[in-house]
């Protein structure tokens, strides 16, 4: 009997090993990493949420802690925002995510994203006020803001997940 179990054994754990995802050092992104912040969500991403994206522009830095990376899209304005940690306490850390939901113009409302400790919507229908959500996880703050759409409310929580997925 012994003989059946440690064989079986071995192939449930390798199948096991061979369907679990694994995580790799290149989708994570460390906190005060600087540019590297950006790589959060990557143009792939966008275009397959789809939000047509043909590169990352421009990243403003703000220290090491932050990065306003700006995406190359023929389709509008396509930023992600993204401060980690955005602030040394809690408290720090809640000023940040307000000041970030006070910059755009637009009235945000609560939304439930699985792994967010508070998550924020703006569902936007202007140029002047596109499409946005705000969330906070941990000590880390960010934003997405893409062109005004027919899907842009699940095209914004496909990536807020993605950037949750990512952050160590």
């Amino acid at each position: 009997m012994a003989l059946f179990i440690c064989p079986l054994f071995t192939v449930g754990l390798l199948a096991f090993c061979a369907l679990a995802p694994v995580r790799s050092a290149a989708q994570s992104v460390a906190p005060s990493s600087g540019k590297a912040l950006c790589s959060a969500l990557t143009p792939g991403d966008f275009t397959k949420a789809g939000v047509p994206v043909s590169a990352l522009g421009q990243a403003n830095l703000d220290g090491t802690d932050g990065a306003y990376c700006v995406y190359q899209s023929k389709a509008g304005k396509v930023e992600f925002d993204i401060f980690f940690p955005a602030g040394a306490n809690p408290k720090e850390v809640d000023a940040t995510e307000k000041t970030v939901m006070g910059e755009g113009g637009c009235r945000h409302e609560a939304v439930r994203l699985p792994g967010a400790d508070d998550a924020q919507i703006c569902p936007g229908a202007t140029v002047k006020d596109p499409p946005s959500i705000v969330v906070r996880k941990g000590k880390a703050v960010f934003d997405i803001v893409i062109p005004s759409g027919a899907h842009a409310r699940q095209q914004l929580l496909d990536l807020a997940q993605i950037v949750l997925s990512r952050l160590q």
